[in-house]
């Protein structure tokens, strides 16, 4: 399946203050120690997961072993809802970055949650209307964006999750894989825009001579 970059891309849907202490009042948190398994891709979808403490990275394990990064996420934020909703198996893997803490939302709790508060209702589907409008980019910048504008704006938003906003720790083959091209077609794109010195390409790494928007 080809891999996105669609977490990083989409604004993020957060729990307000009220919403997480409604959240906690009603389950308790469960712990995960840094590095453990939060799901795994091919999961069933039987709940979706609120992060109350720490970061969880969101990505996919290759059949080589080899991880690809899609988003960090922190307190607040939401994941899982689209596999909940759609019945789907899990897309990626999420594994805790550091000790965290997220609590589990099946369908009774949901259920319970709605009645209690319909903004709940608000928030997912805000949430998923943002997924869709990414989906819906991504669907047309395929279709008319060259393949070195599309690969600039995944190293924009790559880079926005880096310490030092400017290194992207992959290597060619995942980018190729997160764009759905060749690694041909993908060399070709770098070196158009090490051309124009928007980049350096390094070992496992490119680093961005300057911040580029993702958008521009």
């Amino acid at each position: 399946m080809q891999r996105s970059y669609q977490l990083a891309l989409a604004e993020r849907t957060r729990l307000a203050g009220e919403e997480r202490d409604r959240l906690l009042a009603a389950r308790e948190p469960r712990g995960f120690a840094d590095g453990q398994f939060v799901q795994h891709q091919g999961d069933p979808g039987d709940a979706f997961w609120a992060v109350i403490e720490g970061n969880v990275l969101v990505g996919r394990y290759a059949e080589d072993g080899a991880f690809t990064a899609f988003a960090v996420l922190g307190p607040g934020d939401i994941f899982g809802e689209l596999a909940f909703f759609t019945g789907l198996e899990r897309q990626v893997d999420a594994i805790a970055s550091g000790p965290a803490r997220l609590v589990a939302i099946d369908r009774s709790l949901l259920r319970r949650l709605m009645q209690e508060d319909v903004g709940w209702a608000e928030l997912l589907l805000r949430s998923l209307g943002r997924q869709l409008a990414v989906s819906l980019d991504i669907i047309d910048a395929e279709r008319r964006l060259p393949t070195a504008e599309r690969l600039r704006h995944l190293l924009a938003a790559m880079a926005a999750d880096a310490p030092d906003g400017c290194t992207v720790a992959a290597t060619q083959q995942q980018l190729a894989d997160l764009l759905g091209v060749s690694r041909v077609t993908l060399g070709a794109a770098l070196r158009s825009l090490e051309a124009r010195g928007e980049l350096a390409c390094g070992y496992r790494h490119i680093r961005l001579r300057a911040p580029l928007s993702p958008g521009g």
